[in-house]
């Protein structure tokens, strides 16, 4: 969970996965297109389509990230694999959360390279929405809580006009925290998202305290947004 996307905020799906630690480029590369390979061989296996849509994902989010020269065009066509595998997989299991989630984040990834005008023809809030909210329904702790702070990551940054709901993204964040907040391996990325929506409705304190913890966890984003407000 990184970052926020560059679609101005439109779908804000990237970010929401649970932070993995970060591996080399090639290594991700590697475990990709042998996944892909494997996937590609057995259309009706749900496990190998699933992990081929987890492993592009997981690629496509580390080329995001690392913004190298020419990431957008780069990790276009890998998020792309991992929304069909993912696609592929919810469809052999349309009650496993794996294929739900992993396409969910693919589509955030692929988000992540396309224009604001693209994104929004193609569909990819209401795919979003969906992919979640599956998730969400069959697992919510699958991923140590990431369908939880998908969705409420969702909710949280869509524009109005396109149907935030902070209200939804609080309840949601407070779940998460209610069942993983004693959890000392917990990430950081949850006090970042709750300190920015208490932030956004006037609750200054609140967001204080709760970036603080962001901050001294590691998270840049909650650093930055706690100097704002001193």
């Amino acid at each position: 969970m990184k970052r926020i996307f560059a679609l101005a905020l439109v779908l804000a799906v990237a970010v929401i996965a649970p932070a993995m630690a970060e591996r080399p480029i090639a290594e991700l590369k590697a475990d990709y297109e042998a996944a892909v390979k494997l996937a590609a061989a057995a259309p009706q296996d749900y496990a190998l389509n699933w992990k081929a849509a987890k492993a592009a994902r997981d690629y496509a989010d580390q080329l995001v990230t690392d913004e190298a020269a020419g990431w957008k065009d780069t990790a276009r066509p890998i998020a792309k694999d991992g929304m069909k595998f993912g696609e592929i997989a919810f469809k052999i299991n349309p009650t496993g959360v794996e294929g739900w989630y992993w396409y969910a984040c693919s589509v955030g990834s692929y988000s992540d390279c396309v224009s604001i005008l693209k994104a929004l023809g193609e569909g990819l809030k209401g795919k979003t929405q969906m992919g979640f909210e599956n998730a969400y329904k069959f697992d919510k702790k699958y991923d140590k809580g990431g369908p939880i702070l998908g969705l409420g990551r969702f909710w949280q940054v869509l524009p109005g006009i396109a149907g935030q709901d902070r209200k939804k993204a609080e309840a949601l964040f407070n779940e998460y925290l209610s069942i993983f907040g004693a959890d000392p391996d917990m990430g950081a990325s949850i006090w970042y998202y709750r300190g920015e929506l208490y932030k956004d409705t006037g609750r200054t304190a609140e967001a204080k305290v709760d970036l603080k913890k962001g901050a001294d966890k590691g998270n840049k984003n909650a650093a930055r947004l706690l100097a704002e407000l001193k």
